[in-house]
């Protein structure tokens, strides 16, 4: 499938306009780099920040990664300006909610989400931007017996992002926030299975300050918090049975600059710090809850371009977490406190990748860790050496 991907982009591109520039985004660009939040990628800000699409109008993108196996899954988006203020756009399939947390079993699970794309340019200092965002899912057996059985399950997230760009005399301040309501419900003949909450909040904040006039090194600090709770719920009989209660708590903060040494050359870099609490609580006995002080969370990623048509990209991912977790005590015997000092994933510290651009059209790849480590097929093919690991597109259509 991938090959066949790729094909179609190279017929693509030998179709586009070479008199207009690429603006390279996407997974595949992002994960190259590392992760890092000190650079900018057109894709990942308007995901995090509808007001971005308000600096990205007439744009087009996409993103195809490993899922299951051989399987690929993936999204895309596309951005429209509508006169000088407005802009409205899309992004299908592109989950963006944590529903995966909730305790559902056996509920049905949301599929194809959708999120809207609204950007309103206030004022030249000034952008607006709204994202609506809803994921649907069920499912329905009727048994047509003599109980006429029916088994009924639903499950949805609907929420939406809201976001701000305000530009200042030496760079700029974002902030955005997310609002999701995820719920489900099963229902039978004598029961109903369902969750009270769902809800998560999340806000993130990034500016980006030159220190002082015509300094080309830009100061990025960034602030975050995030917070998701839920209780499920089982009523048969008229009694109602309360499961535990579950709660996420995630606050992370750093500093970091981007400098582009050369025309060709940009380096950004950084350390960050996160502290991470899950809880969760029966209505009568001890909880049990977990602490994770993640810092320092070192964050690098290099740029450069190699031909006008080739970009290189190498990242670098790597913290100290500080893990404490408190059982409930049964008995004696049971274990009670349990905690580790640990390095994060040890398989993704270094990341690597490179971006092929055409005029208007680019395509952008992160290289696979399967590749590095099983090395490349010279004779023969293999499903585990796949060369990239997340493939990027991206279409720039503006005037």
């Amino acid at each position: 499938m991938l090959k066949r991907f790729l094909a179609v982009m190279f017929l693509f591109v030998l179709a586009v306009s070479v008199y207009a520039q690429s603006i390279p985004s996407g997974t595949g660009r992002y994960s190259a780099l590392g992760n890092s939040p000190f650079i900018l990628d057109a894709h990942i800000d308007m995901l995090n920040n509808p007001a971005w699409n308000n600096n990205y109008r007439n744009y087009a993108f996409a993103d195809l990664s490993p899922f299951d196996g051989n399987d690929f899954t993936g999204h895309a988006g596309v951005t429209f300006g509508i006169g000088k203020k407005w802009n409205l756009g899309m992004i299908v399939n592109r989950v963006s909610d944590s529903w995966s947390l909730l305790d559902t079993t056996p509920a049905s699970t949301p599929v194809v989400p959708f999120m809207g794309l609204i950007g309103y340019t206030a004022s030249k200092e000034f952008h607006l931007g709204l994202a609506p965002y809803i994921r649907l899912g069920g499912n329905k057996s009727v048994d047509d017996d003599s109980a006429a059985t029916t088994l009924e399950n639903t499950s949805s997230s609907i929420g939406g992002n809201l976001g701000f760009i305000y530009m200042i005399k030496k760079g700029w301040i974002e902030g955005s926030f997310l609002f999701r309501m995820n719920k489900f419900e099963n229902t039978g003949p004598s029961f109903t299975y369902e969750n009270d909450g769902g809800i998560e909040f999340g806000a993130q904040f990034r500016a980006w300050i030159y220190p002082s006039k015509g300094s080309k090194v830009a100061v990025v600090p960034v602030l975050g918090f995030y917070t998701f709770s839920y209780q499920n719920m089982l009523t048969s009989g008229g009694v109602t049975v309360n499961g535990n209660k579950n709660t996420w708590l995630n606050i992370d903060g750093g500093v970091g600059l981007n400098w582009p040494i050369m025309d060709d050359i940009q380096i950004a870099g950084g350390i960050r710090a996160h502290y991470l609490t899950r809880k969760s609580e029966p209505d009568s006995g001890n909880a049990f809850e977990e602490t994770n002080l993640l810092a320092p969370h070192y964050n690098m990623a290099v740029e450069t371009r190699i031909t006008d048509w080739i970009t290189a990209r190498l990242g670098f991912d790597r913290g100290v977490q500080n893990v404490k977790q408190d059982y409930p005590t049964i008995n004696e015997n049971t274990l009670t406190e349990f905690s580790y000092i640990d390095q994060t994933s040890p398989s993704s510290t270094f990341s690597m990748g490179a971006g092929f651009h055409f005029g208007r059209f680019s395509i952008d790849a992160t290289v696979s860790e399967s590749w590095f480590k099983h090395g490349p097929n010279f004779i023969s093919g293999g499903d585990n050496n796949d060369l990239f690991g997340v493939v990027s597109a991206s279409y720039n259509f503006n005037k």
